[in-house]
């Protein structure tokens, strides 16, 4: 006997003592073609079950035959129901916002929330799968100032404003911005040099070159620093070691500044947190030791 002979038999016996209504074949006449579907899809279920018995399968799922974990369609419906959370920092508030809602995500600004500010940070982070609808909370910040670049490309940025710089401490780079007119009424111009892992506009090394009046204040020293005379190429020169400033009390900056010419002079600094990680009073010596004058 076939299964198809076993479901005649079950059906039979199923609606044996079911009795019509007189008006059963006129309501199923005006039924909708939805009630055959229905009837069908019914029968295939039932048809499918009776296979199941004698073969195990999986319907609808990428696993093996009999899986107990295999995906059922009430967790694939679950599964479209969250969203994967987009990465949105360093882009402009409405852009943030109008992708956080085609994500299925809402948007919740803190910080100044500026027009024209930026997104610096977002939780939860991007790639959190999160439930559709979630809301995702962004700090919103002005973007920072446009770091000046008066002097163009400067190359490898060792020479500038009429010097080169011939010894710079290992492992720094041009920090890729300068400026001029920086110190008094001639010209002058100043860069810097930073590790690699600051962020853009900081500095490790920085370095102004003054010529004519603006040399002279340049060659000017403030008398709360401990400055003490060393000789750099033949000249004297002013070191101001740095440590507690006597002003305010804070960390001051080790500089060290002379005149190359009676015209030109150069002053170079060392931050603070750098002079730290380094013999700061002993860089400055070598760098401005390898400052030459150019034409």
């Amino acid at each position: 006997m076939t299964i198809e002979d076993d479901l005649a038999n079950a059906m039979a016996e199923h609606v044996r003592d079911v009795r019509a209504a007189p008006d059963l074949g006129s309501a199923i006449r005006r039924g909708h073609r939805a009630h055959v579907i229905r009837f069908r899809a019914a029968g295939a279920a039932l048809v499918t079950a009776a296979v199941m018995v004698a073969v195990p399968v999986t319907l609808n799922s990428g696993g093996p035959a009999g899986n107990p974990d295999a995906a059922t369609g009430q967790d694939s419906a679950e599964l479209r129901n969250d969203v994967t959370v987009p990465d949105i920092t360093g882009r402009p508030t409405t852009e943030a916002v109008q992708a956080l809602h085609v994500a299925g995500l809402k948007a919740a600004l803190s910080g100044t929330q500026v027009r024209g500010g930026q997104v610096t940070a977002q939780e939860p982070a991007a790639g959190t799968v999160v439930p559709r609808g979630s809301l995702i909370t962004l700090d919103v910040q002005l973007p920072p100032a446009p770091t000046p670049q008066a002097l163009g490309d400067l190359g490898d940025g060792r020479k500038f404003g009429g010097i080169r710089l011939t010894y710079l401490p290992e492992g720094l780079e041009w920090g890729r911005w300068s400026n001029d007119d920086v110190i008094g009424a001639g010209k002058s111009y100043t860069t810097g040099y930073r590790k690699p892992d600051l962020p853009q506009g900081e500095y490790s090394v920085q370095v102004i070159v003054a010529h004519g009046a603006s040399a002279d204040a340049l060659y000017t020293f403030a008398p709360e620093h401990r400055d003490e005379n060393v000789d750099i190429g033949g000249r004297p020169a002013r070191l101001s070691p740095g440590g507690d400033s006597a002003v305010d009390g804070g960390p001051s900056t080790p500089t060290i500044t002379w005149k190359i010419r009676d015209d030109l002079a150069v002053k170079v600094f060392i931050s603070p947190k750098y002079a730290e990680e380094v013999d700061g009073p002993g860089e400055l010596k070598k760098i401005a030791k390898g400052v030459r004058a150019i034409e």
